[in-house]
């Protein structure tokens, strides 16, 4: 117990670690409030409606909202959506006994049918198994009221990334930092230094998960409850929105216990695999590598493979699959193992303990058996080092970085993500786009008279074909063939409009060129586009990754001695780290830069650069009327440079750590996490930190704007 007292004061006192919690915490709280209060519909419009049906039954509950939908004599006191919404939800708590009923009447039919009856595939089976499976559910019966509180705190993806963060930082923290501090040798030399103290670090892990995740839905749970009520707990998990088909014979009480325990254990799972990938590499950087691989296979199997695969097995015996709570118990489900069905529920929770149990065995039984590594590369070092080629200290520092550090390997993903983000790249249809895209092409080059006189005539037969219309639903309300003709020659002005408004707004500007301009507006950040802040968080985890490495790993060897004491010194040193954080740096812009450019110019084109840059309507008040392709450059080398600085920041911090585990974890929480918090949703964070610099197009937006 000591011992393990000992791991949980050493991980809670570490400032960042805590700075990140409270961070979470509070992060998640705002993106609740976000979440429920960001459309048109509020979390107020349905607490309303919830209050009004607060002491009816079910049937009259029913008939009022349905009353309410069929009542347009006068302006609706409550939001439409809310109530359609709600109406379909007791209706179906109302003909619960009828579901019941077709799923027998369905399994019946199917099995009848020959494309379904073939005994031995994997759908007859299914079928088979299912209406047995809802045998114990007859006498259950649901009642409607609010679920929207509870599917709010245990239905959202954000939660779940926030909960991450911590998992990784108690893991960097739990299971690296001793090795970090060259604690390693003598802990392995004492009489509890290897099972034993394996074993306490997976329970403090298990301990400060445990506690995150009850807190973070405790937190979610409260707020769930003030911004729409959670209801009677007591009455049955069928009552829930989406959780009809469950078969469970529970009630909404014990599933949030079991929701809360198997999460917990969900999440404790990915911890015990990034704990044994932790004791089997031999540095923080391989660490990140191997599990990012780990994970990045894991999602893409996870959104890949269909439900109905004969690999589906893949799909939902999966690390990113158990995080998924609601969807593993809110119906009854079989998975299709090689053409037999297995039941997910106790499938997966079979797998979760089993894939925890072998990690967790995995870790302690290898780390007991492993041998120091800091002796053993010493070792590999004499034996290997003579007789080599002498090389330029520049030489050593890159092999240092790239091949010690494992900072190629890191590279090599950088590479796999840049690719994935280029292939994964979506231009939205947009018809008024489409037809916007057409005007503007028909019009493209220097604003002329002939520009002027097309787009006139078009506006005059747009107008004239309007009249048609009017006239034709006035005098013939029921000529609907004549009508729909008419609207589809008049769809193309929802494109016509803003390319002819943008015309008369750029038509006295010095150089105006008409050209389609969307794909540049998305990539200067325009109409709330964040394609920047998604490539500058990659290059910002490229920087972590390559640069704290630098002189945090030196100083956790009190190698600044050694240097100081050198012919080169210690200032040649600092020169050759900086010059290399500065390669990294202008590799991660590039790296961002011309992928994004080339993927943008493949989706929107690329003309109209020799134009004025004031031919972008958002730009006409720009203060220098200069070409668009020297916007674009000025906006590639400002992004450059700070990327530049930020890796030189990056390198400060690494020169004043001990270990790189707190190098990555200060410079994450610095540079990383503000960029994660504002892609979660949180906006404001574009003006938070380095996200203005290295956006770019936040800071030129803001100030010419």
């Amino acid at each position: 117990m000591r011992l393990l007292a000992a791991e949980l004061k050493k991980l809670f006192s570490r400032e960042i670690f805590v700075l990140i919690i409270a961070a979470v915490f509070i992060l998640n709280a705002y993106l609740m409030f976000r979440t429920a209060n960001s459309g048109d519909v509020t979390a107020a419009d349905h607490r309303k409606v919830y209050d009004v049906l607060e002491d009816m039954s079910d049937e009259e509950k029913y008939d009022w909202l349905d009353e309410q939908l069929s009542d347009f004599s006068h302006a609706p006191l409550y939001k439409w959506e809310v109530m359609h919404e709600l109406r379909d939800e007791c209706n179906t708590v109302l003909t619960y006994n009828e579901y019941l009923e077709s799923i027998k009447a369905q399994a019946k039919s199917m099995t009848a049918v020959s494309i379904f009856a073939k005994p031995d595939s994997f759908n007859y089976r299914s079928i088979l198994k299912t209406p047995p499976a809802y045998e114990k559910m007859q006498d259950v019966r649901p009642v409607f009221g609010r679920s929207k509180g509870i599917t709010l705190a245990t239905d959202n993806s954000f939660t779940d990334i926030l909960c991450g963060f911590i998992l990784l930082f108690a893991v960097l923290s739990i299971m690296l930092y001793d090795r970090e501090q060259g604690m390693s040798g003598l802990l392995f030399s004492m009489r509890r230094g290897r099972s034993y103290l394996i074993m306490t670090k997976l329970a403090a892990l298990a301990i400060t998960l445990f506690g995150a995740v009850v807190l973070l839905y405790a937190e979610n749970l409260i707020l769930g409850a003030c911004l729409y009520g959670l209801g009677d707990l007591s009455r049955p998990i069928q009552s829930l929105s989406g959780f009809i088909a469950c078969n469970l014979k529970i009630n909404v009480w014990q599933y949030l216990i079991l929701y809360v325990l198997f999460k917990f254990i969900a999440v404790f799972c990915i911890g015990a695999v990034l704990s044994l990938i932790a004791v089997n590499t031999k540095n923080t950087v391989s660490f990140y590598g191997i599990s990012a691989a780990v994970l990045i296979v894991e999602g893409v199997l996870y959104v890949l493979i269909h439900p109905l695969s004969i690999y589906s097995i893949f799909r939902y015996i999966n690390l990113v699959a158990f995080t998924k709570v609601n969807e593993i118990f809110c119906n009854y489900k079989n998975i299709n193992f090689f053409e037999y069905p297995v039941p997910l529920i106790p499938t997966s929770s079979a797998a979760l303990f089993i894939i925890t149990a072998v990690c967790g065995f995995l870790s302690a039984y290898l780390y007991a058996r492993k041998r120091n590594l800091e002796f053993k590369r010493i070792g590999l070092k004499l034996s290997f080092g003579k007789g080599g080629k002498v090389h330029s200290q520049m030489w050593y520092t890159f092999y240092k970085s790239l091949i010690l550090q494992k900072g190629a390997l890191v590279i090599a993903v950088f590479f796999a993500v840049s690719g994935f983000m280029s292939q994964s790249f979506i231009k939205q249809y947009d018809q008024q786009d489409v037809y916007y895209e057409y005007y503007t092409d028909k019009a493209e080059g220097a604003v002329t008279a002939d520009t002027l006189a097309f787009f006139e005539e078009e506006k005059a037969r747009f107008a004239d074909l309007q009249a048609q219309l009017d006239e034709l639903s006035e005098k013939e309300p029921q000529n609907y063939t004549a009508q729909n003709e008419l609207s589809k020659q008049l769809a193309p002005q929802m494109g016509f409009e803003p390319a002819y408004e943008r015309l008369q707004q750029i038509s006295n500007v010095k150089g105006a060129y008409m050209f389609y301009d969307t794909g540049y507006k998305r990539a200067l950040g325009v109409n709330s586009y964040d394609d920047d802040m998604k490539y500058a968080l990659a290059a910002v985890f490229l920087l972590i990754f390559l640069v704290s490495p630098l002189i945090a790993n030196d100083n956790k060897y009190r190698m600044s001695f050694i240097v100081s004491s050198t012919t080169s010194g210690r200032r040649s040193y600092i020169r050759r780290n900086i010059l290399t954080a500065v390669v990294y740096g202008l590799l991660a812009a590039l790296l961002w830069i011309v992928p994004y450019s080339v993927t943008i110019s493949q989706y929107y084109g690329h003309d109209g650069l020799s134009g004025s840059l004031r031919s972008i309507t958002d730009f006409i008040s720009f203060p220098v009327n200069m070409k668009l392709w020297q916007y674009l450059l000025l906006v590639a080398t400002l992004r450059t440079l700070f990327v530049i600085l930020s890796a030189l920041i990056i390198l400060w911090v690494s020169s004043r750590c001990r270990n790189t585990t707190s190098a990555v974890l200060i410079n994450f929480a610095v540079f990383a996490l503000p960029i994660i918090i504002y892609l979660l949703g949180a906006k404001v964070m574009i003006g938070v930190g380095f996200c203005p610099f290295l956006s770019v197009n936040a800071l030129l937006n803001r100030f010419f704007l």
